[in-house]
Order: C-alpha cells, then sequence, then structure tokens
C-alpha cells in the first residue's frame, strides 16, 4: 500500500481487465482515475467511486487533460478485435503513441508509466519451451503484431520517461467473454478437444495480472524493461478440459475437432463475416494462434517485482463459472 494517497490513471478502465485494475489499486490505497472515452459502456464500473477523465486515444488532443497531472498511469485501452489490420494498428499504435505524446506534453514527471502488452505479441513458443522476454519476437496475428507494435513505441519514451510494460498470456475471469464458449461448451457436456490436446496453454486469472502490475507500479526496476506475468505453470489442452468439466460438475462426450479441420472452419466464418462487414471472431490467424502452444517464464517477474501468481487454474475456472451462472451467462 503506497504511504500516502497516490493517483494512478488507468485507460481503458470501463473494459474487463480495465474494471479489475480499478478495484485492485483502490484496494490498495490509489486514488483510481478512469480514463474512459465518451460513449463508454460503464457497466463494469458500477459500485465504484471512481471519477472520469474523457479521451479517445486515436484523437491525439483529446489526451491532454486525461492525463495530467496523475502520479502513475497504466495504458490498458486497446483493440482485441477489428475489421481490419490497420484499425488494429491504428488503436494499438499510434494510439500508444499519442498517449505518450500526451505525456510528454502534460504529464514528464510522471512516476511511472505501465503499457499493458500481450503475449500475441512475442508469439507461441516452440518446442516445448517456455518464451522468455529477450526472445525474438514471432507473432501470429495481426492483433499480435499491432501489440508488439505498441509495446515497441512505449518502450521507444523509456529514456524520457519510466516505462515497463507487460505480457499477459490468455486473461481468464469473472467477467470475461472471450474464454466464455469453452465454459458455455462444458456446461452442454461437450469435451471441445481442438488440435492437438498435449499442446500446452499458460493463462492468467485476472487478479493475478492486477497483482502483477500492482507490484510493477512500485518496484525497483529499470524502464524499459518487459515482464511477463501468468500462472506459474502451463496445461496440456486435456488438462484444462478436464478441469473446465470438473469446474461444472457434468459429464461431457468429447467432440475431437482435427487442426485442418478448424481451419476450414475458420476460413469460412471470416469470410462469412467480412462479407458482411462484421468484425470477425474466429479467423485463419487466430485459429493458428489457438493451435498453437503457449508456455511463458515468470522468472524475471518473480525476481524484480516479487510476483508471484496466486490462483491456480482450477480455482480460477471454479470462480469464473460461479460468475457466469450468477449473471445468467450461462
Amino acid at each position: 500500500m503506497p504511504e500516502s494517497k497516490q493517483s494512478i490513471l488507468i485507460t481503458g478502465a470501463n473494459g474487463f481487465v480495465g474494471s479489475r485494475l480499478c478495484r485492485t489499486f483502490l484496494d490498495n490505497g490509489f486514488n483510481v482515475i478512469a480514463g474512459v472515452r465518451k460513449n463508454a459502456d460503464l457497466r463494469q464500473l458500477r459500485g465504484l467511486e471512481v471519477p472520469f477523465r474523457y479521451g479517445d486515444i486515436c484523437i491525439a488532443e483529446s489526451l491532454g487533460e486525461m492525463v495530467a497531472g496523475v502520479d502513475y498511469i497504466v495504458h490498458n485501452a486497446g483493440l482485441v478485435k477489428a475489421k481490419s489490420e490497420e484499425h488494429f494498428f491504428e488503436v494499438n499504435e499510434q494510439g500508444t503513441g499519442n498517449l505518450f505524446e500526451a505525456i510528454i506534453r502534460r504529464n514528464p514527471d510522471a512516476r511511472r508509466v505501465i503499457y499493458i502488452s500481450s503475449a500475441a505479441a512475442a508469439g507461441p513458443s516452440q518446442g516445448g519451451v517456455a518464451r522468455a522476454e529477450d526472445d525474438p519476437p514471432a507473432p501470429l496475428t495481426e492483433y499480435g503484431r499491432s501489440k508488439l507494435a505498441g509495446e515497441r513505441t512505449a518502450l521507444s519514451y523509456a529514456d524520457k520517461l519510466n516505462v515497463l510494460a507487460v505480457r499477459p498470456p490468455a486473461i481468464y475471469g469473472p467477467g470475461d467473454r472471450e474464454i466464455l464458449s469453452f465454459f458455455l461448451a462444458a456446461s452442454l457436456r461437450i469435451k471441445p478437444y481442438i488440435g492437438s490436446t498435449r499442446r500446452k496453454m499458460q493463462l492468467v486469472y485476472v487478479d493475478d495480472l492486477c497483482r502483477g502490475v500492482l507490484l510493477a507500479v512500485s518496484a525497483r526496476a529499470e524502464s524499459g524493461r518487459v515482464y511477463y506475468i501468468a500462472e506459474n505453470r502451463a496445461y496440456m489442452m486435456k488438462e484444462l478440459i478436464k478441469i473446465l468439466g470438473k469446474t461444472c460438475g457434468k459429464s461431457a462426450v468429447p467432440l475431437y475437432v482435427p487442426s485442418p479441420v478448424f481451419r476450414l472452419i475458420a476460413s469460412f466464418s471470416e469470410r462469412i463475416m467480412k462479407s458482411l462487414n462484421l468484425t470477425p471472431m474466429l479467423t485463419v490467424e487466430k485459429a493458428n494462434e489457438l493451435l498453437a502452444s503457449w508456455e511463458v517464464s515468470t522468472s524475471r517477474a518473480e525476481k524484480e517485482l516479487g510476483y508471484t501468481s496466486q490462483v491456480p487454474f482450477e480455482e480460477g475456472a471454479r470462480e469464473t463459472f460461479r460468475w457466469y451462472r450468477t449473471e445468467g451467462w450461462l
């Protein structure tokens, strides 16, 4: 907990991760300011006593008042889905540049700026070896490439501002819609085995991620450092599916979808959605990402930030499933 009431701006505060970051920093004695767009859906911030500052990272002139006068900034705003590669880069790279330029102009003495990157920016693990922060990046998707560009933009200011980047893998927890489909399949008594059941996946429960960001804010870390924030182990896909079934308390029928079939489904889905001028949920690139192994090393975060994950997937899945049921999502 900070010695005195310190202020922190969280961009993208109305989303799944942003709203949980607000709660975490409020619980730890910070004066939290929610950075949101004027037309943002604020439902996930209900019940939180946080002032709003309005700005759009794609509109540079809207950001000065938003970033002014705060001690810390967590740049969490960004796109995870878009209709085009250009839109990804407009928000995740150019928007990041806009924000950092605003900080330079209006708040050059900010104590630290944290950029929320993604494991997708680095790409999947290879050969059963966990990825480390200094491994050459090889993102698979437009999203991953745009997040890498945003990360590089943020870190290019490391000689002018105190900047750190954190790379979470797949994030899950109450309020998340990205992993909901897996819980829905389990509740419908289906075990979705997509591609190899032996490939590995490392995740992070949203509150563990928020604890990692909290530690990063005050850590004695050198500007320009990057950290993986994740659970301290990876799971084979068959383990994850087994845990989901146990969490839902239902026996299930296995549904095997070979990799080529899954890619074909993704290709069909992508073409249909784009023909309707809709944002595709599943693309061929996303399919390749889902079919890969994702293992990361958290040793740097453990040594330099004092981070250790506290929520194993079985516990986090149980809490998430309970929330989905309570809120009527399942």
